[in-house]
C-alpha cells in the first residue's frame, strides 16, 4: 500500500486529503500525473496558452456565441458576398474564394493551377478591386 496525497491530482481540492492506495492504482496515478505535466510542458515550449479552467470555458471566451440578430445578418452578408462572387470572372472568383473562403496560400493556389504566382497575386488582386466595385454599386 502507498500514501498519496490527492492534492497533487486534484489541485481543485482546498483540504489537505491523504489516502492509502494499492501499489498499482498509485503507479497509474503517477504515470497519468507524468503525461499531464509533460504535456504542459510542451505547450509552454511551443508558446501555447490556455484559458481552460473548466471543460468548455476557453471556447466560449474565445468564441462567444452569436445572438440571434448577428446569426441573420451574418446569412445575408455572407449571401451577399457569394452573389458579388458570381458576378466576377471565373478565374478570379475561383483564386479570390479559394484564397479568402478556403485559406489556401497563394504559392498553393498556383501550384493547383500550374501557373507562376505572380498571376495568382494580380488575379487576387484585381478580383477583390472588381468585388470591391460590385459591392459598392449593392450598398447604394
Amino acid at each position: 500500500m502507498t500514501t498519496i496525497k490527492l492534492n497533487r491530482y486534484y489541485p481543485h481540492l482546498t483540504e489537505n486529503i491523504t489516502l492509502e492506495v494499492s501499489n498499482e492504482i498509485a503507479v497509474v496515478l503517477s504515470t497519468g500525473g507524468r503525461q499531464c505535466d509533460s504535456y504542459k510542458r510542451r505547450k509552454r515550449e511551443h508558446n501555447e496558452c490556455s484559458l481552460d479552467i473548466d471543460p468548455g470555458f476557453e471556447p466560449d471566451v474565445m468564441f462567444p456565441p452569436l445572438t440571434p440578430e448577428e446569426i441573420i445578418l451574418d446569412g445575408e452578408n455572407r449571401s451577399i458576398l457569394y452573389a458579388a462572387l458570381d458576378q466576377l470572372p471565373p478565374i478570379q472568383a475561383r483564386r479570390v474564394y479559394a484564397h479568402y473562403i478556403l485559406g489556401k496560400k497563394k504559392s498553393e493556389i498556383a501550384r493547383a493551377e500550374n501557373v507562376v504566382e505572380s498571376s495568382i497575386c494580380s488575379s487576387i488582386r484585381r478580383g477583390l478591386k472588381n468585388l470591391c466595385e460590385i459591392l459598392k454599386n449593392f450598398y447604394r
